[in-house]
């Protein structure tokens, strides 16, 4: 479909010439939600660097070769490992027991950070062609061009090659150079990698690593804006008693919170002073009431014991929920009670998707939150690099900390949607090559060859658009 303004100017008026000569010029081609531009500028360093390191290159490629071969058969088990568990499995549901998934931006991407992943997306994508471009010189391949592709908003490198040269060469030398796209993201991740390593030693000059997390923002409609939240600069070193070293123990700490509710240990004289409790009725939100309409900050706690002795504590109280957390002793495990002798474990009686969290902040009061973990994850945004010094905002770290992660994310997916055998991807073309090597000796039909590739790549076209599908489908549902 093309686009409505090239469809008019496009018409045999006046204004048609100065339009049509532009895009010529430019190698622009404008359609609805796509843009594309090739060039043929880049062609001539591009060719002086592939043929000024041929004996570099002949090793680099080989290398690409045999990573990416060895990449193929991982990445196609990891993709039916993944459909098995989509199928079979119940609790595929938690992120922890995910095998792979689809990035999809917008989707389980966040589309705040929409600039991030553009940058990252073409970077790699280049990166990505720059191998193929390389190595086709390297092969004695014509270059004629490369350009990017932009769909809706998805940037795209692209590199375009002699097929009747390419088609020309031997299995051999046709995997180097569709094998070396994939090997550079291969490369690339693993730099980056390194790098996301050894960046927070380097910020540690300017900023404390690995002593909690601080708070950059708290969004607008998070249930932990007001006065009794969190605000920005506040410095988080624990949930309930999990410590808070990173922004993975911190993702760690409300996952766990999320699936294990907090028991307190208290003693009986405390909650015989504050109990004011009325006969137990179960709400509609599943949800254990024993205090009454007019109590908003008392919850209802419920008395557990493994001892099978006469009960100390009612089965049921109204305490006060703020001065329980802020006098109790410590922690219990509702199914593994481990108060000390003289004391008793209660825990809330709160709905299925909620919980209660004691945020602790440094030289500020505990941040008390009954509610859902994931609405502090997804509201709460907070770095893992405390200032210190006249250092006071850490947009630096952050950013880069998350370009990296990107750069990894991205690279990685490209060098595993490259290998599987997949339509329009260089998987199919790895696959026909294999199947030329494999089945050259035993079938003498070429036809019947690339029927068995495309039925391999149709396969594998398959399974991913499942994957696309179902993670569309789950994300949406949550």
């Amino acid at each position: 479909m093309r686009d409505f303004t090239q469809i008019a100017l496009k018409k045999d008026t006046c204004a048609h010439y100065p339009y049509i000569q532009f895009l010529h010029g430019t190698g622009l081609n404008i359609k609805l939600f796509y843009l594309q531009w090739t060039t043929t500028a880049f062609n001539r360093i591009l060719v002086r660097w592939g043929s000024s390191y041929v004996r570099f290159f002949n090793v680099w490629f080989s290398l690409g070769l045999y990573a990416t071969l060895v990449l193929l058969p991982i990445a196609i088990i990891l993709v039916l490992l993944a459909t098995i568990q989509i199928l079979f499995q119940d609790n595929v549901d938690n992120d922890h027991n995910v095998i792979i998934e689809p990035v999809l931006p917008g989707i389980n991407l966040p589309a705040t950070e929409f600039g991030y992943y553009s940058i990252t997306l073409i970077f790699c994508s280049v990166v990505h062609e720059i191998g193929h471009a390389l190595a086709a010189v390297k092969e004695d391949v014509h270059l004629v061009s490369v350009g990017v592709t932009v769909l809706f908003v998805i940037p795209v490198a692209y590199v375009n090659i002699s097929s009747e040269k390419l088609s020309s060469l031997n299995a051999w030398r046709t995997l180097r150079i569709l094998c070396a796209g994939v090997w550079h993201n291969l490369v690339v991740a693993a730099a980056a990698y390194s790098l996301y390593l050894i960046a927070p030693h380097v910020f540690s000059l300017m900023f404390y690593v690995g002593n909690g997390v601080h708070v950059n923002n708290v969004d607008s409609h998070s249930p932990l804006t007001g006065p009794k939240g969190l605000h920005s600069g506040d410095l988080i070193t624990k949930i309930n008693d999990c410590i808070i070293r990173d922004e993975a123990s911190w993702t760690e700490c409300l996952l766990q919170a999320r699936h294990q509710k907090p028991g307190f240990c208290v003693n009986t004289d405390l909650v015989h002073s504050l109990d004011e409790s009325v006969p137990i009725k179960q709400l509609p939100n599943g949800a254990y009431d024993c205090c009454g309409p007019t109590k908003s900050d008392w919850l209802c706690f419920e008395y557990v014991d493994n001892n099978d002795g006469i009960l100390e504590l009612p089965p049921h109280m109204c305490l006060p929920a703020r001065k329980i957390i802020e006098t109790f002793s410590q922690f219990c495990n509702i199914n593994k009670q481990m108060c000390p002798s003289n004391l008793h474990c209660i825990y809330p009686l709160l709905p299925n998707a909620t919980t209660l969290l004691k945020i602790k902040r440094v030289q500020k009061t505990d941040v008390i939150y009954i509610g859902h973990p994931m609405d502090v994850l997804n509201t709460v945004y907070i770095s893992p690099f405390i200032p210190k010094h006249f250092f006071t905002s850490t947009t630096l770290p952050d950013t880069t900390m998350k370009l990296l992660r990107y750069v990894i994310l991205f690279s990685l997916g490209f060098a595993l949607v490259n290998v599987i055998p997949c339509i329009y991807m260089d998987g199919q073309h790895i696959t026909n090559s294999l199947a030329q090597i494999v089945f050259s000796e035993r079938v003498q039909s070429r036809h019947t060859i690339s029927l068995i590739s495309t039925i391999i790549s149709l396969c594998g076209t398959v399974l991913l658009f499942f994957h696309c599908i179902y993670t569309i489908w789950t994300r949406l549902l949550k």
